[in-house]
């Protein structure tokens, strides 16, 4: 009986564990709340804002246990040192430990950003810093500001801003600042616990993180005055009246005195004085100088009659290519140019030049040297060609290639010219060739057109055609309408595409003032992309006038205003040992919002920023 007792008892042991699982299931604590506070002091030696200072060590101690995140790129001190002190965590506190020593009598501002968090959940305390000085008080002049690219207006994030109290133009290229701060994701910088002095006041993209303005490519903003910090004093006098013995304030709207009384008896004249140092705001447009020295930064030869040559920036000169093994003459190549003139193609026009397959050629243009001058400097180059092997000639390789701006059975722009861009320069064109017809039903109604070559490309022509709205059209190219310098020509093409309906339209009417003849503007519309800015269109104009951007599609612009003081036609960038602000650029308030068939109006005076 007691086995049996025994085996039941355990029998039902089994059943309630693995029949039931729910009531006997572990499940792991939730914990609680999640925690979102971040580290509170608890003690702090020496204690913050610490005047007198003479330790080599700050030891900063936490309610809880903390860690440090991204301190390379959070921790700014200000006045900058040669050697940054050794910062360490140890359970609950942290440790400063300075390698040089203070400079006397001067507040240093060590900055820790967002980068010391709590161990556990990472909350951090923001714009953590701990103040100090070596002299008998603490500095506690400020400013702030926003630091834009000068192109685009954008904020630009983890910049430095510097102060510097010489006044000498070399000081950002030469000696490290007085004074350091960093923009954040929205450019907006403060600089506290500044010394009352004049100082000169930059922003710098720092590449090689030594403070120094060294890098042709480095990006810096200033300003043309000083950072003077002047002591405002504000007087408030209240004047009290005595009225059948109430004293009144003068200040008190719901009682007029005067109405009470004509002539109320002064009780008391009460004379508040305030001064203080106000916190000027500053803007700074960051910019790259244009202080890249020249160079040739590529060449190849993709195709046996075309070199392609390509420079590091535009070429501001002319320049000599030539074959420094004989001595041909300039008519065994056509020279094309890119549109920014940073790029150049030599087109091979003799067959026992562009038949080899290795060539040895040179070019000559002007380069800056050490001294940023000027000289004449040849680059020899060895480009090489190889004939892919085939088993038969293929019929399209003798056919000349282009590309055309109107697609099949599409729909064309009344405000754009039918455009054709060839792999190859041409040789000659027959516009017998090319027929342009409208299809208002079945019958081919022919349409007049200009055959005109670009005057800035090479290989691009152009149809202008006076397009009627909403109709079909269709383009008819036969064999030999194109040939090329190497005698390819093209084989009959036949697309059919429709003209858009003039009501689809929008129109932007842009009154744009205050201009002066100082300068000339720009005026962009702009399609909002995420990379760049895509310009759309562009007017140039030299006095107040009212803009048409007619043929609009129904989009979102952005109108943007170059103020262009060298009438060149385009945005220029600064140059800081000239004093040369980069050029203004100036935004509409809102982004222009074009709909079919309407009209858009809008005011534009570019002295109002």
């Amino acid at each position: 009986m007691r086995i049996n007792y025994i085996q039941k008892t355990f029998y039902l042991l089994f059943i309630g564990i693995y029949i039931f699982p729910g009531c006997a299931k572990i499940v792991t604590p939730t914990g609680g709340p999640k925690d979102k506070d971040h580290p509170l002091i608890v003690e702090s030696e020496p204690p913050f804002n610490k005047t007198n200072f003479e330790e080599d060590e700050i030891n900063i101690t936490f309610n809880e246990y903390i860690q440090l995140k991204d301190l390379n790129s959070s921790l700014i001190i200000s006045p900058p040192l040669d050697e940054k002190p050794e910062i360490k965590v140890k359970g609950k506190t942290l440790n400063i430990k300075f390698v040089e020593p203070l400079s006397d009598s001067t507040t240093y501002n060590i900055y820790f950003g967002n980068s010391v968090q709590d161990y556990n959940e990472g909350n951090p305390i923001e714009n953590f810093q701990y103040i100090l000085s070596t002299g008998t008080f603490i500095d506690s002049l400020s400013i702030e500001g926003e630091v834009l690219n000068s192109f685009n207006l954008l904020p630009q994030e983890n910049v430095y801003v510097m102060l510097y109290n010489n006044l000498k133009d070399s000081v950002p290229i030469k000696i490290i600042p007085e004074y350091l701060s960093k923009t954040n994701e929205k450019g907006h910088f403060r600089i506290n616990n500044i010394g009352h002095d004049n100082y000169k006041l930059f922003c710098l993209r720092d590449l090689n993180k030594n403070y120094l303005f060294d890098l042709p490519n480095e990006e810096i903003a200033f300003i043309d005055s000083l950072v003077r910090f002047e002591l405002i004093t504000d007087i408030k006098i209240d004047t009290l009246y005595k009225v059948d013995t109430t004293i009144i304030s003068s200040n008190i709207e719901v009682l007029d005195s005067t109405s009470i009384l004509p002539n109320p008896e002064i009780d008391t004249i009460i004379t508040e004085i305030k001064s203080y140092y106000p916190v000027h705001h500053y803007i700074l447009m960051l910019f790259q100088e244009d202080r890249e020295v020249q160079y040739l930064s590529n060449s190849k030869r993709d195709s046996k009659q075309k070199i392609e040559i390509m420079f590091n920036k535009p070429i501001e000169d002319s320049i000599v290519f030539f074959l420094p093994d004989t001595t041909i003459g300039h008519d065994w190549y056509i020279q094309e140019s890119s549109t920014n003139n940073d790029t150049i193609f030599y087109w091979l026009t003799d067959s026992t030049i562009f038949n080899k397959e290795k060539i040895i050629a040179a070019v000559t243009y002007q380069k800056e040297d050490s001294n940023l001058v000027y000289q004449w400097n040849t680059d020899t180059l060895s480009l090489r060609f190889v004939e892919p092997k085939r088993k038969r000639k293929e019929v399209a390789d003798t056919l000349i290639k282009y590309k055309l701006n109107a697609k099949h059975l599409g729909t064309f722009d009344l405000n754009k010219h039918l455009s054709f861009n060839f792999e190859t320069p041409l040789e000659l064109y027959d516009t017998s060739k090319i027929k342009l017809f409208a299809l208002p039903d079945t019958v081919k109604i022919p349409i007049e057109y200009d055959f005109v070559k670009d005057s800035r490309k090479l290989r691009k022509y152009e149809m202008h055609v006076d397009w009627a709205e909403d109709i079909i059209c269709r383009l008819e190219i036969y064999p030999h309408a194109f040939v090329d310098l190497y005698e390819s020509t093209n084989d009959t093409s036949i697309i059919e595409f429709k003209t858009q309906k003039l009501d689809y339209y929008g129109k932007i009417l842009a009154n744009i003032t205050g201009i002066d003849s100082s300068f000339q503007i720009i005026t962009q519309l702009i399609l909002p992309e995420k990379e760049e800015e895509k310009i759309y269109t562009q007017k140039i104009i030299q006095s107040d006038q009212i803009i048409e951007f007619d043929f609009l599609p129904p989009k979102e612009f952005i109108l943007k205003v170059i103020i262009d003081k060298n009438f060149n036609d385009e945005w220029n960038t600064g140059e800081y040992l000239e004093h040369i602000q980069p050029e203004e650029v100036l935004y509409y308030n809102e982004k222009i919002k074009v709909r079919s068939n309407w009209d858009i109006e809008i005011n534009f005076d570019v002295n109002k920023k």
